[in-house]
């Protein structure tokens, strides 16, 4: 007999069992119906490196799962669980499309056994789709948007626009519906503004942005924080570009280097340009190359090519491979896909799984019939102290996770597959 094949399918089944609103699956269940959980990821063009492996990851807990009981009361009450998955990256854009995720949403909402969902990656992407499921309380859970304004007011005001709150804008009827299991670029890109200034050493930064909602966010994030750390931040303006018409960077890499940067800030995705600057760089201005999540996926290495080493990026969450809360997922994700984890893999399966732990206590308030979206919603709301993948999961009452860890990986090479740990930071 092999025990440790043995104890790890054990503990996968008690991960299964666990999803299943707690119910041991045994004689006297009755399936009552089906009830979807939506997936909006970008798995496609430039983002597929990004969202496959978190789709991927969503994918593993739907299916663990098979179905979701009553939590308690109505544990008889079952019905089959099955993943209704969509692709929000567009041709016309090259990676994921704010407009293409609005009309993912619609089709989630038209569709009524669609009692939550998983998603988005991108939070340019999230503030289209959030006043959309608000209007229904369609709950959402991101594994991997990580700009503030989504959900937070800072009293500096900097979350504004128009003199309103985006956090109002995006909640028109007042309640909420938004959730992440990821940090904030509060955290974020503060962490990657200590990493340059503190571990690399790097004094002077230059910094360029996409000027979306998740890239000038964490620029403007890692800029305060570089210059609170002592360093000096080039180019006040952040480097700002159209994503959609700037394939070129020359101009702005040969002022860093007259500027004498000693290191580059990107604030972007990879969809955006984050890749190709890092090959553009080559000759000109050969110093590292730092960046948020937005880089986190294999297409990076391959667009920046024989420049791909010595890029840095920080990820919004732990490092799965090394928690031992992640291991029998890790084991499952391999067996399943073939591959390691990806950066936000770990973080999607556990937000599927809080959606799977919401909808069963639903159930029992249904009284064990289908729930409403409201009810959903609202258990997914009271979510404290959830033992997923990733640690232990809390919301506070802006929908935040608790959870405020950072990870740092390094690009090698371009052949280089999900980068190289090199440290992790927790937040108190």
């Amino acid at each position: 007999m092999n025990l440790p094949k043995l104890l790890a399918g054990l503990a996968l089944a008690s991960v299964a069992l666990a999803a299943c609103g707690g119910s041991s699956g045994g004689g006297g269940q009755s399936i009552k119906g089906t009830i979807k959980i939506g997936i909006d990821l970008p798995v496609s063009f430039s983002d597929a490196s990004d969202g496959q492996p978190t789709q991927n990851g969503a994918k593993l807990a739907i299916k663990q799962a098979g179905k979701v009981c009553g939590a308690s009361s109505h544990s008889d009450a079952c019905f089959t669980l099955a993943a209704f998955a969509l692709d929000d990256a567009t041709a016309a854009l090259g990676g994921h499309d704010p407009a293409q995720g609005a009309a993912n949403v619609r089709q989630f909402i038209a569709d009524n056994t669609v009692l939550g969902m998983v998603g988005p990656f991108n939070s340019s992407v999230a503030k289209a789709e959030i006043p959309i499921n608000n209007q229904v309380d369609l709950a959402m859970i991101s594994p991997a948007n990580t700009n503030e304004c989504l959900t937070q007011k800072p009293a500096d005001g900097h979350c504004k626009v128009s003199g309103v709150e985006l956090h109002d804008t995006l909640r028109p009827t007042g309640k909420n519906n938004y959730f992440r299991v990821c940090t904030t670029d509060l955290i974020q890109g503060p962490a990657g503004a200590d990493f340059a200034n503190k571990k690399l050493g790097k004094k002077k930064v230059f910094v360029l942005n996409d000027q979306q909602t998740y890239g000038l966010g964490i620029a403007q994030n890692f800029a305060k924080q570089f210059a609170a750390d002592g360093g000096t931040v080039l180019n006040s303006d952040l480097g700002g570009y159209d994503p959609t018409s700037t394939k070129d960077w020359h101009s702005q890499l040969n002022k860093a280097k007259s500027l004498g940067a000693d290191v580059v800030y990107y604030g972007g995705t990879t969809a955006t340009g984050g890749g190709q600057i890092r090959k553009q760089m080559k000759g000109i201005l050969d110093v590292p190359y730092v960046a948020g999540d937005g880089i986190s996926g294999n297409q990076f290495a391959k667009d920046a090519a024989d420049n791909a080493n010595d890029s840095y990026f920080t990820v919004a969450g732990p490092y799965p491979q090394k928690l031992s809360t992640a291991q029998s997922f890790n084991a499952a994700y391999k067996k399943e896909y073939s591959q390691d984890v990806g950066a936000y893999s770990a973080q999607a399966y556990d937000a599927a799984n809080i959606l799977i732990a919401a909808i069963g206590k639903a159930i029992d308030d249904a009284g064990g019939n289908q729930p409403t979206r409201d009810q959903v919603t609202a258990e997914v709301a009271k979510t404290k102290d959830f033992k997923g993948a990733i640690g232990t999961t809390s919301f506070d009452s802006n929908g935040d996770t608790t959870l405020k860890i950072i990870t740092i990986y390094k690009w090698t090479s371009a052949t280089d597959t999900g980068g190289t740990f090199v440290d992790q930071v927790t937040v108190s």
